[in-house]
């Protein structure tokens, strides 16, 4: 009798055989029809609007693994076409393209036993997705596309079951245009990893895990977004998304014109608002999955924004047709927001803010400066759940105001009032009154000579019909001067009617010469067309015109 081993040796070269067999079958006959059902599968759950095209597909039974080159999903044009060359409507189309596709470790005894898929990795190499809206001209008669949505929806079912402990993405490239608008995207480079992938309802309702994935790491070089009306741009540089460190941050956010303003106003015909926005980074910390997972509620412990400047421009020489602003606090278009966010706070750094103002009586600019910002709000939420506990959102800052005073101030907003109760109280510090200038002479043609505040405090209560609420302002050596501009532009000192505002109108000090002080007692009816800064704007300086005897006090 021969020996054992042999027997063994020989039933294994048996089994290699076979699977090799297998093998070229599986290459050189199987293969073929499995790449036309393959083709015929996308053609059949994207509503034929859509072909699979590859280079070359290797198969491995013996390893498990597969690879595809040069793989392309693009529109059928002609499947596009109705009859009588009529478009039938889609609201997007697609351009997929894959370098190379690449699957390894498919465990096929598993699959047998179990008809459970098991892969170790599966690798996308240089991938590229384009995608294109258009423009429905009849939403009431225009077929919804659904045909996307129902080939993932499917795919998903299919795929139930499936397990892969690693998947990669690199190099990959996207971009999504509109047909009917300037609007583009552009991501150039794109690399992410996911990690023990499980697709069953179980995994679905794991609030340990996000879209059925253990851990999700995504790393973005740039994004490029031109707005539909190409009059401004948000560039974004490096983003980094992690899963099991719970964390968001991205660098370098840019938003402005790509227009100047000129040809902002030229275009608009409106007083709008322009804003150019600069930051260095903005970072999330203890992202909250199981809210997304829940509720798709963007929650995390605390939101960062560091270093950077926020410019507001208005040209008030260009029409400025009244708008109610009642009901559009900031605290209010919170609430008003589609996306769900429960933020327990969100932290300020280092950030300069400058408000600009062109006259609609001299046509001249003042700006107002805000330097140095830091501030912490807490409890930015719109989520129900979160308001039950607690309705008020809490916000406390610091800045440097005009560069030359210390500035405290601190909100304190309803987020359950209907009216949009709210409450701030500051205190700007001793300064010199001079930088004031920046803002007052290009916008009345008023001139501080000299003014030495020691201290301005102001408490107020408000909300969509009033405010209320008082204004200390401690000064002395307050001088001014009233300025005439003649053809040229030039502006100097209207003498007479200079000496008698300082001498019979304005308070030198306050206290004044009596010895009598003079408080700003604040009582104002909102107008309907003021915005929320308007507002604050509009009773500081009710309560400082009394406090100067400009004012009833």
């Amino acid at each position: 009798m021969k020996p054992f081993w042999k027997w063994g040796l020989g039933i294994a070269a048996g089994l290699i055989v076979i699977i090799i067999g297998i093998n070229w079958y599986v290459n050189h006959r199987w293969k073929p029809r499995m790449e036309v059902k393959l083709k015929d599968l996308v053609a059949r759950e994207t509503g034929g609007r859509y072909q699979l095209n590859y280079d070359h597909l290797e198969v491995s039974l013996i390893g498990g693994n597969a690879t595809a080159t040069n793989i392309s999903l693009t529109p059928d044009t002609l499947a596009y076409k109705g009859n009588g060359g009529t478009n039938r409507a889609a609201d997007a189309s697609y351009r997929v393209r894959i370098g190379r596709l690449q699957i390894k470790g498919v465990g096929l005894i598993r699959l047998l036993i179990t008809d459970k898929v098991h892969i170790n990795s599966i690798v996308i190499d240089t991938p590229s997705v384009q995608l294109i809206r258009h423009r429905q001209p009849d939403k009431d008669t225009t077929t919804v596309d659904t045909t996307s949505e129902r080939f993932i929806e499917n795919l998903a079912k299919t795929l139930t079951g499936t397990q892969v402990n690693r998947i990669e993405l690199n190099g990959g490239q996207f971009e999504m245009m509109d047909d009917s608008s300037a609007m583009d995207i552009r991501i150039p480079h794109i690399d992410f990893a996911i990690q023990d992938l499980r697709i069953d309802s179980a995994s679905l309702r794991d609030t340990t895990r996000l879209y059925y994935a253990k851990a999700i790491q995504l790393d973005v070089n740039s994004i490029d977004f031109l707005q539909p009306d190409s009059l401004y741009r948000l560039q974004v540089g490096l983003l980094h998304f992690q899963t099991d460190t719970r964390e968001l941050f991205l660098h370098n956010l840019r938003y402005g014109l790509t227009v100047s303003k000129a040809e902002f106003y030229r275009r608009v015909r409106l007083a709008k608002d322009i804003a150019d926005i600069a930051i260095s980074r903005i970072a999330m910390n203890d992202v909250n999955l199981a809210s997304w997972v829940k509720t798709e509620t963007i929650a995390a412990s605390t939101l960062r924004i560091d270093s950077g400047e926020i410019a507001i421009y208005k040209d008030k020489t260009q029409p400025n047709p009244p708008t109610d602003k009642i009901g559009k606090s900031p605290h209010q278009q919170l609430l008003r927001m589609k996306q769900r966010v429960a933020l327990d706070s969100v932290l300020i750094n280092a950030l300069d803010i400058n408000f600009t103002e062109v006259s609609d009586k001299t046509a001249k600019a003042g700006t107002v400066t805000f330097e140095e910002t830091a501030g912490l709000m807490q409890n930015v939420t719109n989520d129900s759940l979160a308001l039950a506990r607690n309705r008020f959102l809490q916000f406390n800052a610091t800045s440097r105001v005009m560069g030359a005073g210390d500035l405290t101030v601190e909100f304190r907003f309803d987020l359950l009032d209907s009216l949009g109760a709210h409450t701030y109280q500051a205190k700007v510090g001793a300064m010199d009154g001079k930088p004031f200038n920046r803002m007052l002479t290009p916008q009345m043609n008023v001139e501080i000579e000299r003014a030495d505040i020691q201290t301005m405090t102001f408490e107020m209560e408000a909300d969509d019909s009033h405010t209320s609420g008082t204004l200390q302002f401690d000064y002395k050596n307050l001088k001014v001067n009233m300025l005439r501009e003649n053809e040229a532009g030039e502006t100097s000192r209207k003498s007479l009617v200079s000496f008698f505002v300082n001498r019979f109108l304005v308070n030198d000090s306050n206290p004044d010469a009596n010895g009598v002080y003079h408080q700003g007692n604040v009582h104002l009816v909102r107008d309907p067309t003021y915005s929320f800064f308007k507002m604050i704007w509009h009773s500081i300086r009710e309560g400082t015109k009394q406090c100067i005897g400009l004012g009833d006090g």
